[in-house]
């Protein structure tokens, strides 16, 4: 655009474009950070200024209130300490640069799509990294107790208290399988063994079973019970959310209702994206250069918000 109006009006010459271009960059940018990221809902985000991000888990649950008259000494009470979680950062950088020549040969739609595309990539790395927690949720990815986030073996911070599970046998997304995992969360214990259920908010599912995730979501009915009970309030209660970057075209989750400081998912940021100029005074036929770098990292600190199945084989 900018060459054609030079060449045709005569009123842009090339030596303008890279004030034009960075001013067009720096839109791009700030429009791309206003653009929520796809899975950020369900991730707490932190920021560091370390390479290996340690966090613990503190838990809320104190003892029960011990008998104690007015004259003895009052008891004191701490929260539990759980377990904890490294996630590393990993520095990563980028960048484009725009020559002359791409001007004079009218590249106009290059010139535009290597603007858009760098901020792009970032945005892209985010959805990637956000969704390695999921698509190795069952076989690779960890939490702090050392079991994968779902699992059947996950540990209680009190360890004398066994183990507890976020996952079923694998099954199709329907009434019956969404019962058992409202079921697991009601039944979920705190580290002393006290109730502390849980309620599914939201289902984050792979485009494959989108329509079983609609049925189920629209139906008003338990086919398995013999009575047909209605049951609008459970299956018309969670929100639907369509996972793009989930690689698994069965597997689904359930996300509980829970406090955003105490989401078990969070996102490390120890350099936001962060954009330069690349300045070459020995090639003075670079119009624009930019520099891209950033470091985060991922992790699952615990998974008591969650539930997962690996869906129909």
């Amino acid at each position: 655009m900018a060459a054609t109006a030079k060449n045709q009006l005569g009123y842009l010459s090339i030596d303008t474009m890279p004030s034009v271009y960075s001013r067009t960059f720096d839109k791009i940018v700030v429009k791309d950070s206003m653009v929520p990221r796809e899975m950020s809902r369900f991730f707490r985000e932190e920021d560091t200024n370390l390479k290996d991000y340690k966090e613990g888990e503190l838990m809320s649950v104190l003892d029960t209130p011990a008998e104690n008259r007015d004259s003895d000494r009052i008891p004191l009470l701490s929260p539990l300490e759980g377990y904890s979680k490294t996630i590393t950062n990993v520095r990563r950088r980028s960048g484009f640069i725009i020559p002359r020549e791409a001007i004079e040969e009218q590249k106009t739609r290059k010139i535009s799509q290597t603007l858009t595309g760098l901020p792009n990539s970032a945005k892209r790395l985010e959805e990637l990294l956000m969704a390695t927690i999921f698509n190795g949720g069952f076989d690779s990815e960890t939490t702090g107790d050392g079991s994968y986030l779902f699992a059947a073996d996950h540990y209680y911070e009190d360890p004398t208290y066994g183990q507890w599970t976020n996952t079923g046998t694998g099954s199709a997304f329907t009434t019956s399988a969404f019962l058992s995992a409202w079921t697991n969360m009601q039944n979920r214990k705190d580290p002393k063994g006290l109730p502390d259920f849980k309620v599914p908010a939201t289902v984050f599912y792979p485009v494959g079973i989108h329509e079983d995730v609609m049925k189920v979501h629209g139906s008003d009915k338990y086919p398995d019970n013999s009575l047909n009970a209605k049951m609008p309030e459970l299956f018309g209660a969670f929100e639907p959310v369509l996972g793009h970057y989930l690689t698994d075209a069965n597997a689904w989750f359930v996300q509980a209702k829970e406090d955003d400081n105490d989401k078990g998912l969070v996102k490390v940021w120890q350099t936001r994206p962060e954009y330069k100029k690349i300045e070459d005074p020995m090639n003075p036929d670079m119009v624009l250069g930019r520099r891209l770098r950033m470091s985060m990292g991922v992790g699952a600190i615990h998974g008591r918000g969650w539930y997962g199945n690996q869906g129909a084989s």
